[in-house]
């Protein structure tokens, strides 16, 4: 993850370029105030009349969400939704998870069974015809995982190799562009990825760094390598034409950056300061 003038805002022309170039670059919730800030938008009547959010989140991505031993949903994302859900209702308990994966997130949004998606969901002109985008949240990154002892350094050590990542990411396209004498082995998740790596059906696994980092905290045996890549734009993802929820969350979105909220829910989550 990028921090610094990239973690809040991007600017068009430079989205552009990272969304489609091939060169690589470079959890506790906040505590928020008793009093809830009045938003500009307001929130849908029908989200209103429910009396409650319902949000598609990662369920199985530690550490942007996932589902503890206890059954509760935890990670910065989850503490984003939570603070959308005290914004809307005044109590961050006022929110159904639906758990969604890379493949189905977009389906769950254009068939109604949720308000929105926050579930790493990055920006891109292909979805963009399917569904609207809210304003910019932050930026993710791709990087390889390999075994320790793998020769694999960057993107160029691909060639006549088997890359395993995810169906429905943005990295099929990159890695498909600028590497085209790798083989793609494409996963339905994350934790797909990380088993086949395991199980040697690959020599590497491109995914979102953040992920790849926190998975070689419990997994000494492998290792995050390459320079970062596949910059993309992360928003939240709605359905098509619901023009209310998407000022509302634009509106909500606003007040958090303005709360630098984004930012101090991920660091107190990612705690490596070389990260």
């Amino acid at each position: 993850m990028k921090t610094g003038k990239y973690r809040l805002a991007a600017v068009a022309g430079i989205v552009l370029l990272l969304l489609t170039g091939c060169a690589s670059g470079g959890t506790a919730a906040a505590s928020s105030s008793k009093a809830v800030p009045t938003l500009s938008a307001k929130l849908p009547a029908s989200v209103k009349s429910n009396g409650y959010l319902t949000a598609g989140v990662n369920c199985n991505y530690p550490p942007a969400g996932s589902v503890d031993l206890d059954g509760k949903h935890v990670g910065y994302e989850i503490d984003w939704v939570k603070r959308f859900a005290e914004l809307a209702f005044g109590s961050s308990s006022k929110v159904k998870f639906q758990c969604v994966t890379d493949a189905n997130r977009i389906p769950f949004l254009t068939s109604g069974k949720v308000d929105f998606v926050l579930a790493s969901l990055a920006w891109s002109a292909e979805r963009a015809q399917q569904i609207d985008f809210t304003d910019p949240i932050w930026k993710s990154n791709m990087r390889l995982l390999v075994p320790k002892d793998s020769k694999v350094s960057t993107y160029k050590d691909l060639a006549g190799k088997t890359v395993i990542t995810t169906q429905g990411t943005s990295y099929v396209n990159w890695l498909q562009k600028c590497h085209p004498d790798a083989t793609l082995n494409l996963v339905p998740s994350q934790v797909d990825g990380t088993t086949a790596l395991k199980q040697g059906r690959g020599d590497a696994l491109a995914y979102i760094d953040v992920y790849l980092y926190n998975f070689t905290t419990t997994n000494k045996q492998y290792k995050v390598v390459a320079p970062i890549a596949a910059s993309a734009t992360q928003g939240i993802g709605v359905a098509k034409g619901n023009q209310e929820m998407l000022d509302w969350l634009n509106a909500a979105i606003a007040q958090m950056r303005h709360d630098d909220y984004f930012f101090k829910t991920f660091s107190k989550t990612i705690t490596d300061k070389s990260f």
